[in-house]
């Protein structure tokens, strides 16, 4: 099984290039010294720098991919002034903080990606999105569904960032919180497997003990009903034996609810968004 998404080398070294052109566009600057400039001048002509490269470079060159598709994934559907300002907001976050998952610390620029790869993401399922508050804003037929994205760098944090979050969605209507809790991968990349399937199970199991210590908090805010429900998510870089590409990013999302703590309208909700998220790419979905 192939991952959803696939570049190649030679589509890669055209990336560089749209992203400045949507920088200037926007009228943003892209720092000399910043993470964004760094990324842009690694995969600048990338085919030609192969030959070489060592897997720790390559690792980068994946990493700066997935940024640069987001980048460029979200510029092309935007919908309105609203959410041009908002994807502003993000390019300049981008460009002015570090864009390594284990940044001490934690980063602005992380969730600015997390929140625009979500996007994508969603968009990947068939979902009508779009950027807005909180962050990302879903079309659903009974209403707006809101999603409120939050990189997980410390889980000392992790209340206070559910606490806000709840707050967000509360302010607005019903939706989930979406937890990237990249910053917390144990694997040492690229993750060697022989299938996707595979490296999916591996972050399973890693997220599942993520977070087995916190499904007191979790339940709480779910019995009372702040939000519908959580994803999990986690990407990694994988070396996968079956696969005709030398490397990929592996995204691999736990969704976490509990029906019978929650209303039934808000388990119906967000059961419907998981069967969605977890369907077929080409089929349509009466769920959601």
């Amino acid at each position: 099984m192939e991952p959803e998404v696939i570049t190649s080398y030679e589509e890669i070294a055209l990336l560089p290039a749209e992203v400045e052109k949507i920088y200037e566009v926007f009228g943003k600057k892209i720092p000399a010294t910043s993470d964004l400039q760094k990324y842009i001048d690694l995969c600048d002509g990338i085919v030609e720098k192969l030959t070489g490269m060592d897997e720790k470079k390559l690792i980068e060159v994946h990493r700066a991919q997935r940024i640069f598709l987001a980048i460029i994934q979200c510029n092309e559907n935007l919908s309105d002034s609203e959410e041009k300002a908002e994807f502003g907001k993000s390019l300049s976050q981008i460009a002015a903080n570090p864009l390594d998952p284990r940044t001490p610390g934690g980063s602005h620029a992380l969730n600015m990606i997390f929140e625009l790869d979500f996007l994508q993401y969603l968009r990947l399922r068939k979902l009508k999105a779009r950027l807005g508050e909180p962050d990302i804003v879903i079309s659903a037929p009974f209403g707006n569904y809101y999603v409120a994205c939050k990189t997980i760098n410390s889980f000392n944090n992790l209340s206070t960032n559910l606490e806000k979050g709840s707050v967000q969605i509360e302010r607005r209507g019903v939706g989930i919180i979406a937890l990237n809790l990249e910053p917390h991968l144990c694997f040492e990349e690229p993750y060697r497997a022989q299938s996707v399937h595979e490296v999916r199970r591996a972050i399973q199991q890693h997220l599942d003990e993520l977070y087995e210590n916190h499904k007191k908090l979790f339940n709480r805010h779910l019995a009372a009903g702040d939000f519908d429900g959580l994803t999990l998510q986690i990407s990694c870089v994988a070396d996968i034996a079956e696969n005709s590409t030398d490397l990929d990013t592996v995204t691999h999302t736990v969704y976490y609810s509990r029906p019978n703590i929650q209303s039934k309208e808000s388990h119906e909700r967000f059961n419907g968004f998981s069967q969605t998220m977890n369907g077929p790419l080409n089929s349509d979905f009466d769920y959601f």
